[in-house]
């Protein structure tokens, strides 16, 4: 068994911050990434970053490629394709795909994944979640289109949408929006737009070149079936948990809970930083950097107390 003083699982902008600040304060790291990259989720940012000081980066990938640049990323010894598989958290045993660590420390910086909707799952229509409707929206012109969700994100991509697409139903499962009343008063300017409340998709079918969604709705309003060219799904995330579900707590979130100091609660070596603890609510590129940087130096200083 491999012994490791931090193992940073992960390498988005938590996990590449944190490997900096290893170096920084003068501990060892190896850095394991399940896909094949550095970048987690940089690659699908495909709209300006202006927040995020000092410069200014066309996208994600424009940030990605300074960030690869960095001395000690260079020099950072990554392992790729592989990926946590359990944690056991009195003995201090990491095990991944590949191997078995025994670690001084933890950081979890596995971010999140878009939540799925089963009925949708062999549908050849769907548009990937990491679809820009700030960049892309032009693919869709002259099409109908569904999209499902009731948050921030679903009334913004409902928006930029309707500047191009012939329709667009937006599908939203309760009886209201939880979406900023800025972006309800944009949407309730369309003419494009059709609201379909308290409603869900139950099924999927695909003909003549169309997805045709069944709906599950109360309302009498609300038709059966709706026939568009594409569908785009806006449910929001869930944290990239597999294999620390004892770590989860009592409240069974899909996010790890971490207090002050970024310590995963009731532990004292598990710490978790960005997506995986924020959610999308405080997801931000800003505050996963500052995380990596209080959580690597609570790891310094507690080693300095021993």
């Amino acid at each position: 068994m491999e012994h490791v003083q931090v193992l940073i699982a992960g390498g988005g902008i938590a996990g590449m911050s944190a490997a900096i600040w290893c170096e920084r304060l003068g501990l060892s790291c190896i850095l394991i990434e399940k896909t094949d990259r550095l970048g987690g989720q940089l690659a699908q940012i495909h709209n300006e970053i202006w927040d995020f000081p000092p410069h200014i980066y066309a996208d994600g990938t424009n940030l990605l490629e300074e960030l690869q640049s960095h001395k000690v990323l260079r020099s950072l010894q990554v392992r790729f394709g592989e990926a946590l598989t359990s944690v056991d958290p009195t003995k201090r045993k990491v095990t991944t795909t590949r191997t078995a660590y025994q670690t001084d420390y933890l950081i979890v910086a596995t971010g999140v994944s878009p939540n799925q909707i089963p009925a949708l799952a062999d549908c050849s229509k769907v548009l990937a979640p990491w679809f820009s409707t700030t960049a892309e929206s032009e693919a869709v012109t002259g099409m109908d289109i569904a999209v499902i969700g009731g948050g921030d994100r679903a009334a913004e991509s409902a928006y930029n949408l309707s500047r191009y697409a012939r329709t667009v139903h937006l599908l939203v499962r309760s009886a209201h929006m939880r979406a900023r009343s800025q972006w309800r008063e944009r949407l309730s300017t369309l003419p494009s737009l059709t609201i379909l409340w308290e409603t869900e998709v139950a099924a999927c079918s695909e003909r003549d070149g169309k997805a045709v969604l069944s709906l599950r709705s109360f309302r009498p309003d609300t038709p059966s079936t709706i026939s568009v060219d594409r569908i785009l799904p806006r449910i929001g995330v869930h944290g990239n948990v597999d294999g620390l579900d004892s770590l989860l707590g009592e409240e069974n979130s899909r996010y790890l809970p971490a207090d002050n100091y970024q310590l995963v609660k009731g532990t004292e070596w598990i710490y978790a930083i960005g997506d995986v603890t924020n959610g999308a609510d405080y997801g931000s590129l800003s505050l996963a950097a500052g995380q990596a940087m209080k959580a690597v130096k609570h790891i310094s200083l507690q080693l300095k107390e021993q």
